[in-house]
């Protein structure tokens, strides 16, 4: 490989980490504006339904085997075949969210979706008067219906009523939530709570500050906050209030809190005018409030929440763009990575394990690749043949640097060479990396799979072997592009040191990915090891055939 093509390598390599790092993060600046905040301090006084005792008349016939008391906090669930669902009567809350396939890192644990003593959806009623009524300090009674998939809550003072209907859905990892009022005069609006975020799974989280998000769809454009961009909800702006920028108004077509391979998700009936919300930092995690606007005494609101892995089918089932939550890298790539992860997937039908499955892969793109590994082969050993013509040409016309430029273009003419032959081809392949590499550092496929001495493939190889291997068939490539029986002696300065200078890429390029690749997920280390073990082979049939 000749030292133009190195060089335009690790430019695109740096151009991709820079970019990865920078460039593709989400953006936390919202594109619409945002309703000014009230610069008057608002007493808020929280207001406490009366506790419903068990005399009161209740609309819902209550299970006679759940014991129902005043004070007492009432642990329930619901079972489906991929989540148990478990709830506190105490505000009608999900308490628990359990992933019966899936394990924390020390692969015995089931992934929880909610933190230990946490909880989500809660309901905070705003009234016009200022004052608030928070669902999570009344006991509600509940039914369970329909197999143990439905569960009822309602609390009743015999003129009106509240209930929390939590309900499996057909569809993969989600709950429906229906919540009815009637009777309540002066409410305003009210606020969803999923300020406790998203708990940790893996035991590796270097990358947490990008893998964590808020994502939402605002006015049909979907946004992200990662968590390094947010702030916790008790820091303020100048002005005492909460900042503009992480509270936002519009159309909200729905919401997510994600960490990297799962996902909370909130998705409203189309009906619903949900207009505001706040996103801020708790527990080390991505959080948000919701707010929605009420136009009655009585309404009946629908949604549908989304507990469980990202995975793009499960999401795509939704079909309002909360598939995008899924990491597909930068969007003018997404179709490609998303037709490589077909291919990835399609592949591990036939194949018992996932590693197997990244070996296969490669062979297949290598070979689909081919052509233009071929013609970048090809145009480095034309380049490397004509080497003594140039130099004549360069020596001969070295105080003429314009004379010396047409006599070099002529020479290629003649030989039918062109000088950037090897270089774009290597251009051509590298959106290809671009698209390949979301793949392998977000699959939930590859999560916790054991392949050979790798006990994760999308951890980093522990014992850095990959790395070490890819990093000397990277070596033996550049070894053998590089241009044999040079005498150095008969060179002037100038091609000395480029000698020189591509000597020590020849060395330090290795090395630099190396040192890039040790710390990536093994399984798009092994996927890039051998990528380069059979460009290895091509390299050297392709010599012997121009030989």
């Amino acid at each position: 490989m000749e030292k133009k093509t190195l060089l335009a390598v690790v430019l695109i390599l740096g151009i991709f980490w820079v970019s990865n790092e920078f460039i593709w993060k989400p953006k936390a600046e919202a594109k619409y504006a945002q309703e000014q905040i009230n610069q008057e301090e608002v007493v808020q006084k929280e207001v406490s339904l009366p506790k419903p005792n068990e005399e009161q008349k209740v609309e819902t016939i209550i299970n006679n085997d759940i014991p129902i008391q005043n004070d007492l906090e009432l642990i329930t669930s619901l079972d489906d075949d991929n989540v148990t669902y478990i709830f506190s009567n105490k505000g009608a809350l999900l308490t628990s969210v359990v992933l019966d396939e899936y394990y924390i890192n020390d692969k015995e644990t089931n992934v929880n979706l909610i933190f230990p003593e946490g909880s989500i959806y809660n309901i905070v009623f705003n009234q016009r008067s200022g004052e608030q009524i928070d669902l999570a300090n009344i006991v509600f009674k509940p039914e369970i219906l329909e197999d143990n998939k439905k569960i009822i809550f309602t609390y009743s003072d015999g003129t009106s009523y509240i209930k929390k209907i939590y309900q499996i859905s057909d569809q993969l990892y989600t709950l429906d939530m229906n919540i009815i009022v009637n009777g309540f005069e002066s409410l305003e609006n009210y606020q969803i709570q999923m300020e406790d975020g998203i708990p940790d799974t893996e035991e590796f989280l270097k990358m947490k500050s990008r893998d964590y998000q808020v994502t939402y769809q605002l006015n049909n454009q979907i946004e992200k906050f990662s968590l390094s961009g947010l702030k916790l909800e008790t820091e303020v702006d100048k002005n005492g209030k909460f900042s503009n920028k992480f509270n936002l108004s519009g159309k909200i077509d729905w919401v997510a809190v994600r960490s990297k391979y799962f996902m909370q998700g909130l998705i409203p009936n189309q009906l619903i005018s949900m207009e505001k919300l706040k996103a801020f930092r708790n527990n080390g995690s991505p959080a948000v409030n919701l707010q929605v606007e009420i136009e009655k005494d009585y309404f009946e609101h629908e949604y549908q929440l989304y507990f469980g892995p990202l995975i793009t089918e499960h999401l795509e089932a939704f079909s309002n763009g909360i598939d995008n939550c899924v990491e597909t890298g930068p969007g003018f790539l997404r179709w490609l990575s998303r037709a490589f992860l077909w291919l990835y997937i399609f592949i591990n039908r036939f194949v018992p394990n996932w590693g197997l499955s990244v070996i296969i892969f490669a062979i297949i793109l290598k070979t689909a690749l081919y052509p233009l590994t071929h013609k970048s082969f090809e145009s480095s050993t034309k380049m490397q043949k004509i080497n003594p013509m140039m130099k004549e040409i360069q020596a001969k016309y070295k105080s003429d640097p314009k004379k010396m430029n047409n006599e070099l273009r002529a020479l290629y003419k003649e030989q039918g060479v062109n000088p950037m032959g090897g270089c774009l081809p290597m251009l051509l392949q590298m959106p290809i990396l671009f698209a390949i590499y979301p793949i392998f550092r977000y699959s939930i496929n590859l999560r916790q799979s054991h392949f050979l001495w790798l006990p994760d493939l999308s951890e980093p190889d522990p014992f850095f072997i990959l790395p070490i291997i890819m990093a000397i068939f990277m070596f033996i490539q550049q070894k053998m592009m590089a241009p044999a029986n040079q005498n150095i002696e008969e060179m002037d300065e100038k091609q000395k040191a480029a000698v020189q200078s591509q000597k020590m890429m020849m060395y330090m390029m290795p090395l630099m990915m190396l040192f890039f690749f040790k710390s990536l997920a093994s399984g798009l280390v092994l996927y890039w090891t051998v990528f380069s073990i059979i460009g290895t082979v091509q390299q050297i049939a392709i010599k012997k055939k121009f030989k």
